[in-house]
């Protein structure tokens, strides 16, 4: 009990840590963090690029993406909470209900990058919580691997649970190299993870 107790401490203090740190720079949400430290990791930004942000409210993910990508690239968003003042062009809608060629039109071509913080609202179950944010990770995995130009990246939320690892596994063979990684400003107690896809392989 008194080890659970120090790691819910722990997981406050950090907690109040990011988003202070947020809230200091003009960030939405401690959540930038996360895609802050996936960058340092494995680069995955460049200038000029074209960038698809799925799930992206509230909006940091999105704003450090157009700071990496400057004035010179092309940043789609798609979320059914709009996001004021969208650094890009944002679809009001869900990913269940767009075309994909309507959601890509406006990038003028083939995305070189694909994020995906996307989560369900959660029910409290673990076991139902897993299965609907691995449906939505499934979505944004199927969107990534037909639309992604050779070479391009994919950063993807998951939930962990007893189908995490087959999901990962699945990403392999479209890709040079898949990473399982859990950010710093990820919460404690928080069950989920990021896996990190690099360079698109050409399709068969």
């Amino acid at each position: 009990m008194r080890r659970r107790k120090r790691l819910v401490q722990r997981s406050r203090k950090r907690a109040d840590h990011w988003t202070r740190k947020a809230k200091d720079e003009g960030y939405a949400a401690r959540s930038v963090y996360k895609l802050v430290e996936i960058d340092k990791r494995f680069p995955v930004f460049a200038p000029g690029q074209r960038v698809l942000d799925l799930g992206c409210s509230p909006g940091s993910w999105s704003r450090y993406a157009r700071k990496r990508i400057g004035s010179g690239g092309e940043l789609v968003g798609i979320d059914l909470t709009e996001v004021p003042d969208f650094p890009g062009h944002q679809h009001v809608a869900s990913i269940l209900e767009i075309g994909r060629e309507v959601l890509l039109a406006p990038l003028g071509g083939a995305p070189d990058l694909v994020l995906s913080d996307m989560a369900p609202f959660t029910t409290g179950t673990r076991l139902t919580d897993h299965v609907n944010q691995l449906e939505l990770a499934r979505m944004a995995a199927d969107v990534a691997i037909d639309c992604l130009a050779p070479g391009g990246h994919f950063i993807v939320k998951v939930f962990d649970g007893e189908d995490a690892h087959a999901y990962v596994q699945s990403l392999r063979p479209h890709f040079g190299r898949v990473r399982r990684i859990k950010p710093e400003a990820t919460r404690d107690e928080s069950v989920e993870f990021f896996v990190v896809c690099l360079s698109r392989l050409a399709a068969d």
